[in-house]
């Protein structure tokens, strides 16, 4: 829990405490209050558990999601201090062709210096028709670390041309608190971002993709 929170408190609204109260409540789930942005992500991730199948590989996850089962294995980068099942290149992932029935890829292609590459080197290792769940911020601030550095923030466009080569994808937008929204469009009108009306704002995306029965090497962006 953050500094922030314990001087100012959470958020008033239902979605927030619902929220709150299922990741205290859910057993296999960590007991902390997280921000709203991470609240909506785990409990996507939950809530497609089934999706996933038995062969689940989590890349960059700090706070393991044990609760996916048995076959469920964790990868790192290489070099870090991070505590992952297996490290390695997330460019030349150590696994064979369609070894995963599912990926979950959260809050980790903002570090990578080729995001591109990245999703097609995870499309290599899913099974055809395997689901991949990836995430990254977008309304959120630069968090480079000793660890890693923060490179990117996709729109929807952007998710549309990086999953490209596969089908059946769905991109939601992450909401913000009311509290959030209201200092935000402060902020827009004061910053003069432009009309309300033609203006997307979101903390982050949730994508959710499968991969084609024929995977095509990634070769670069097309005109969606």
């Amino acid at each position: 829990m953050s500094r922030d929170v314990l001087l100012y408190g959470l958020s008033a609204s239902e979605e927030s405490a619902y929220l709150i109260q299922w990741m205290q409540t859910t057993p296999g789930l960590h007991a902390f209050v997280p921000d709203y942005h991470r609240l909506q992500l785990e409990h996507w991730i939950w809530s497609q558990r089934a999706e996933l199948g038995t062969r689940i590989l989590d890349v960059g996850v700090y706070s393991p999601r044990r609760y996916l089962g048995d076959g469920y294995v964790t990868f790192g980068e290489a070099g870090t201090s991070t505590t992952e099942d297996t490290k390695g290149d997330l460019l030349a992932l150590p696994f064979i062709d369609a070894t995963f029935d599912g990926v979950v890829l959260t809050e980790v292609l903002e570090h990578c210096v080729d995001p591109k590459a990245a999703i097609a080197e995870v499309g290599r290792i899913l099974k055809p028709g395997g689901l991949l769940l990836v995430t990254s911020p977008f309304l959120w601030p630069d968090h480079r670390t000793a660890d890693y550095a923060d490179y990117w923030r996709f729109t929807e466009q952007g998710w549309r041309l990086l999953l490209v080569d596969f089908v059946d994808e769905t991109i939601t937008p992450c909401a913000l608190t009311p509290e959030g929204a209201a200092a935000y469009d402060q902020l827009r009108r004061f910053e003069c971002f432009g009309f309300a009306n033609l203006t997307t704002i979101t903390t982050g995306y949730l994508c959710a993709a499968r991969r084609s029965r024929q995977l095509r090497r990634f070769s670069g962006f097309v005109d969606a």
